[in-house]
């Protein structure tokens, strides 16, 4: 698991600044309205019992100086409950009641998430269909994604986030500083501009590369730094969804210059990439390739935030650095 390096934590600590430094009249008044994919959900009142559905939004909520009282499980990358290191931080320095971390991979707990009482249920990042929405709409207001599942920036999380909060000015200076950081990597990094690159993952099992779409986060999080998608990336983005499966024959549509994917690091994972037709994508039998294997790492990439970004940043940029010299 990678360390916590003083630069990062100086970014975490600056954003959590950030949120109490703004007087009491730079609050939303409420009630407020958002608008999302199946409607418009109005909060009567700044909420204080929230539960988060999705990748992201407890980053958000965390960030803005509240703890949920529900989170989402993650065993992908999380600790022995399933909270991501960035997560537990956060929540341990805002203290309080610890929240209950609930499983949401197959299926949404209505009993569950009814038991925390929730003031606001908040899944702006999320697969949430019309009838889960509307189960959960009978516990709480709920808030679902703007226009498509799993397709959402962190700065629109983070605002969403801020306006349900009745914060909205204080995410935007959280999206401000942590743009800052991202802005400053690209600055010393004048090679990354206009480079391409190509965001996917290899699971065993499956029939080819998993590639991510431009409406996914952790394509955003490249282009902020000054690389473009790749010609192969902006053509399948065409259609709708996050990530599309490109047969191992036809990897050399996806050809940049720089590959970057995710996989489980284990023997299966590492075979895969030994086979012929992966060794002959470009990017891989170049040496212009960052493989991630550490789960917190890619979780910190793959659902990028306020909280996760100042974690990952000084481990990313010189492994992205490295091979596009």
């Amino acid at each position: 698991m990678p360390t916590l390096t003083r630069r990062a934590l100086g970014v975490l600590a600056l954003a959590f600044a950030l949120t109490g430094a703004l007087p009491a009249a730079a609050q939303d008044a409420f009630p407020v309205t958002l608008t999302h994919v199946y409607g418009e959900t109005t909060i009567p009142a700044p909420p204080q019992r929230i539960v988060t559905i999705g990748w992201m939004t407890q980053d958000a909520v965390l960030a803005l100086g509240q703890v949920p009282v529900a989170i989402p499980e993650q065993k992908w990358g999380g600790d022995e409950k399933g909270v991501l290191p960035w997560v537990r931080k956060a929540i341990d320095r805002l203290g309080g009641p610890e929240p209950k971390i609930i499983n949401f991979d197959s299926d949404i707990p209505y009993e569950d998430v009814l038991a925390t009482q929730p003031e606001l249920i908040l899944a702006p990042y999320s697969g949430v269909t019309q009838e889960q929405y509307d189960r959960l709409s009978a516990i709480a207001p709920t808030v679902a994604y703007a226009s498509a599942a799993w397709a959402a920036s962190w700065q629109d999380v983070t605002l969403i986030a801020g306006k349900a909060l009745g914060k909205s000015a204080e995410a935007q200076a959280l999206i401000d500083a942590t743009s800052a950081k991202l802005a400053e990597a690209a600055s010393a990094h004048p090679e990354f501009a206009g480079k391409t690159f190509t965001f996917g993952s290899l699971w065993v099992g499956e029939a080819g590369m998993n590639v991510y779409s431009k409406t996914d986060p952790r394509v955003y999080l490249l282009e902020e730094l000054g690389l473009k998608a790749s010609a192969g990336v902006e053509e399948l983005s065409k259609q709708p969804g996050y990530y599309f499966t490109v047969s191992y024959e036809n990897l050399a549509t996806l050809d940049a210059d720089v590959a970057i994917t995710l996989d489980e690091g284990d023997a299966a994972s590492d075979a895969l990439y030994q086979s012929p037709l992966v060794q002959r994508f470009k990017p891989i039998a170049d040496g212009r390739h960052v493989r991630m294997t550490d789960k917190s790492f890619v979780m910190a990439t793959s659902a990028p935030s306020a909280l996760s970004i100042p974690w990952m940043l000084d481990r990313f940029i010189p492994e992205l650095a490295s091979r596009l010299k």
